[in-house]
């Protein structure tokens, strides 16, 4: 979209135009386009070309920002004198990190060919495989296929140059019933290699969890043995990778990884069951995870927790200053990575005596902020397992419970997926995430979601 060095040639010009010892330079700027369909047709091919740049002009301790669309002379002189004009009626800020040098990134190839070619047509020919098989199943599919092809780049005035560019594409698909009496629900996000993306395969999961779901009995609430399809479990997990903030561990308010005394953390404590491995894997060749850290600097791999032991807290380069320690070369923000087993769902379910298949989680609101207690509600396809086979649908619940009580009643662990961690899926934040088996999970009342 955006070559290295035409970025180069342009991050280079507002440097110089600037005219001050530090100046630094965004850029980003690429393609979003998707194709919908609903009903069993296709309702829209979106795309949106976009491109942003700013600049910081630092004088002193004081700093300002402008930002621009056009990269002509005029645009970007213009951009510079109000970013300049808005340093000088800044407030001085003495806690300011000095700008970032040059960097050694991790090489990663996130924009494959397929990926950055993957338009309407390959999205047309995805939607004529998934509704073939709506077709034969005799349901109706409705799915959404997003791609984002972007090229972003930090620069500033003492040698950085942070340039990245990536392609990665979804495909989500919802099947309901003629009669909307049953739905069911698959998907796969954030993939840079778009041939791992079986659009029939998607569907037929969909399309048989919204047969088999249909007439769904009552069945009571309370505790009970749950496996975590994949985007249940992302949704659950993005409950608390909030938690890994040094700032907020050490500082006066804590959180759950805050030690007994205040400024300490549980950093070598077991704080959760021995299923939970999460890291942060640079260079993973499912993902397209940045080699580049937020602030410029070069990203490398972090293991947060392993074997439900706290290893690592994110430290940003100010509260690493201050509290006189190494800045983290990653943070939870980045794509994450929950090293799983080679377990397959079917296994997961034959091992399981009496408990809960759940597909998917909605409308997940904070309840207590201090516990991370969350409530939410199960749909899509939730069935009843009984002496390790599928029984037969149920009704579905809403849900109360914390990531924290959650992930320490964890007896399997599943093959991980790629699979987005929030309510949206055109945006970072897929994740390599398995299924979970997660013991007492409290269903507290019946929802009449399909």
């Amino acid at each position: 979209m955006y070559s290295r060095d035409e970025v180069k040639a342009l991050t280079d010009k507002l440097i110089d135009m600037a005219s001050v010892e530090a100046v630094e330079v965004e850029f980003s700027g690429g393609e979003r386009s998707a194709t919908r369909f609903a009903n069993s047709n296709v309702t829209a091919n979106m795309v949106q070309f976009d491109r942003t740049v700013s600049v910081t002009v630092h004088l002193g301790a004081r700093a300002g920002s402008a930002t621009a669309r056009d990269v002509d002379d005029e645009s970007l002189k213009a951009m510079v004198a109000e970013a300049r004009k808005r340093a000088e009626a800044a407030r001085e800020n003495a806690d300011r990190p000095p700008l970032p040098g040059p960097q050694d990134y991790i090489p990663v190839d996130a924009a494959l060919p397929g990926g950055v070619d993957f338009g309407p047509a390959e999205r047309g020919l995805m939607v004529k495989e998934s509704l073939d098989v709506c077709q034969k199943k005799n349901v109706i599919g409705s799915g959404y296929i997003p791609k984002v092809h972007q090229t972003t780049c930090s620069a500033n005035s003492t040698g950085l140059f942070a340039y990245y560019r990536f392609a990665e594409a979804s495909f989500i698909l919802t099947c309901r019933t003629p009669d909307g009496g049953g739905s069911g629900w698959a998907g796969l996000t954030g993939v840079k290699d778009v041939s791992r993306i079986d659009a029939a395969g998607l569907t037929e999961v969909a399309a048989d969890k919204a047969l088999q779901s249909q007439k769904p009995r009552a069945i009571e609430p309370g505790r009970y043995t749950v496996i975590l399809e994949p985007r249940a479990n992302a949704r659950f997990l993005s409950l608390m990778t909030g938690l890994f903030s040094a700032r907020a561990v050490e500082g006066p308010v804590g959180n759950y990884f805050t030690g007994k005394e205040r400024g300490t953390s549980k950093i070598g404590e077991q704080v959760f069951s021995e299923g939970l491995t999460l890291v942060s894997d640079i260079g993973n060749d499912i993902l397209r995870q940045t080699p580049i850290n937020s602030d410029g600097t070069a990203a490398r791999p972090v293991t947060w927790v392993e074997k439900g032991v706290l290893k690592n807290l994110y430290y940003d380069r100010t509260w690493a200053e201050r509290q006189k320690k190494a800045p983290t070369p990653a943070s939870t923000n980045m794509s994450l990575v929950w090293q799983g087993t080679e377990m397959t769902l079917d296994e997961m379910v034959k091992s399981t005596k009496r408990g809960l298949l759940v597909t998917f989680f909605w409308y997940i609101r904070g309840v207590d902020q201090e516990t991370l207690l969350n409530t939410g509600m199960t749909r899509d396809g939730l069935f009843l397992i009984e002496n390790g086979e599928i029984t037969g649908p149920v009704q579905n619940f809403r849900w109360n419970m914390s990531p924290i009580v959650g992930y320490n009643n964890i007896t399997a662990v599943g093959r991980p997926v790629p699979m987005h961690m929030g309510e949206s899926y055109d945006g970072g934040g897929t994740a390599l995430v398995p299924p979970v088996r997660i013991e007492d999970f409290f269903m507290t009342s019946i929802s009449p979601a399909v």
